[in-house]
């Protein structure tokens, strides 16, 4: 009964882990994307001859007073071609999943690990209590 236990406390723990790592890997994966979409250049509309091209929305350069930047109105095109509330929603979307992500990966290592921990120390007590089962035996031997 008790192997059984064990056996069914370790699949749960593993496939509480296994749930994290997948829930972790969403959110990064939420997280990837939305770095690149603010990191890289893009250009607004579709990749024909006439799409302007559309600075870094972290990273633009201010080249002076003539250059349009983010700011400017004359950007609405690039700025509609990467909306800050969807950006933000999916931002939004990536928190739960890390954080249950977290608390599920979190207790499945833990409960493996502690699983791993008594068993070590189930192993240990049974050696002592051999030795001193021996050690009892020897000094019975003795005294007759």
């Amino acid at each position: 009964m008790s192997e059984h236990f064990e056996q069914d406390f370790a699949t749960s723990a593993q496939r509480r882990r296994a749930w994290g790592g997948a829930l972790l890997g969403a959110a990064g994966l939420i997280w990837l994307v939305l770095a690149y979409q603010l990191i890289a250049p893009f250009s607004e509309g579709d990749d024909s001859s006439g799409s302007r091209k559309c600075q870094s929305m972290l990273f633009y350069e201010d080249e002076g007073d003539d250059a349009p930047t983010w700011a400017d109105a004359t950007w609405d095109d690039c700025r509609a071609e990467r909306r800050w509330p969807e950006m933000l929603g999916w931002l939004g979307l990536s928190v739960p999943l890390s954080v249950g992500g977290a608390v599920l990966y979190t207790s499945g290592a833990t409960s493996l690990r502690m699983r791993e921990y008594m068993a070590e120390h189930r192993i240990a007590a049974r050696v002592a209590a051999e030795k001193d089962a021996a050690r009892a035996e020897k000094d019975a031997a003795r005294k007759d």
